[in-house]
């Protein structure tokens, strides 16, 4: 009778658990509704876009919104599956897969307008104080960027306001902020900080979504490229951007349509009909046909 009961309940979807920070950049979540205050929900171009991918290949996939830090504290902790957006590096990518950049933006410098300095390498016999979120993967982009240079140092700070609000009193003194535009002019316009000007570029960077290797197979892993790759090629996620003013980077582009003419386009099997069931997604099945986590209907 137990048997019979276990057999008869339907299948369970295949489950990966995101968190997203309070990104000012690519985030666009609401604290407030019409009914009053609310927690805040989660939305922007990265949200719709693992909701699209994994609508596609029916995963079950619920979103928390926290603190910036604590999603990524949360991700290396092992208590989610994935996080974005996420400046991908070399560090992190042996602990994290990290999808395409699906956007191409960069980190600016930002200094105090006494300051008269036009990029930040220092002269001869000058020290250069450079500020920024932190931990982070602009933490470790700026690391990277001033290797070779030991008159550059860098200093974290846990919050951007923060950052911008000593820099706009003159705290900082010579030193500079490295922060995402996006964020940065936000900032200076919302808290008005007539103090602090833009400098000009640091480095151009692209933001992913990243997933755990402990937690997430590389076959879910794959599922959720697969999916993300279709959408791409057939305007889906560039849609999803284009509703925000933003737009999807060229790699990701041309790394779908690259996918979708390298392979060629088989029958799609029917339902029930797949080389393999019961596991993470179905092998054997041609990328372009949509990936199913299980056969409805099906038995655990």
């Amino acid at each position: 009778m137990v048997w019979t009961l276990l057999l008869s309940w339907p299948g369970k979807a295949t489950e990966l658990r995101f968190v997203t920070g309070e990104f000012l950049s690519f985030d666009f979540s609401s604290k407030e509704s019409d009914s009053g205050a609310k927690p805040p929900v989660a939305r922007g171009p990265f949200v719709e876009t693992v909701q699209a991918v994994c609508a596609r290949i029916h995963f079950d996939c619920p979103i928390g919104l926290v603190p910036w830090r604590r999603s990524l504290a949360m991700l290396e902790q092992g208590q989610t599956d994935a996080v974005f957006a996420v400046i991908p590096t070399h560090e992190r990518a042996i602990d994290l897969r990290f999808g395409p950049v699906l956007i191409d933006s960069s980190l600016n410098l930002y200094a105090h307008r006494s300051n008269s300095a036009q990029g930040w390498r220092p002269q001869p016999g000058e020290r250069r104080d450079l500020y920024t979120l932190g931990p982070s993967g602009t933490a470790n982009v700026v690391r990277q960027h001033i290797q070779g240079v030991p008159s550059a140092h860098v200093y974290l700070e846990s919050d951007n306001l923060r950052l911008m609000r000593k820099l706009d009193a003159g705290r900082f003194g010579n030193g500079m902020v490295v922060m995402n535009p996006s964020i940065a002019r936000r900032l200076i316009e919302q808290h008005q900080l007539r103090n602090v000007r833009e400098v000009g570029l640091f480095k151009e960077v692209g933001y992913a979504i990243a997933f755990s290797r402990a937690r997430v197979s590389p076959e879910k892993f794959e599922a959720f490229e697969r999916g993300l790759d279709e959408l791409i090629a057939d305007g889906t996620i560039g849609a999803i951007f284009q509703r925000y003013q933003l737009e999807l980077s060229a790699s990701a582009r041309k790394r779908a349509v690259r996918k979708e003419s390298a392979v060629p386009h088989e029958a799609c099997p029917h339902h029930g009909h797949s080389e393999e069931h019961g596991g993470d997604v179905h092998r054997g099945t041609p990328s372009h046909c949509p990936v199913m986590a299980f056969q409805p209907g099906d038995g655990l």
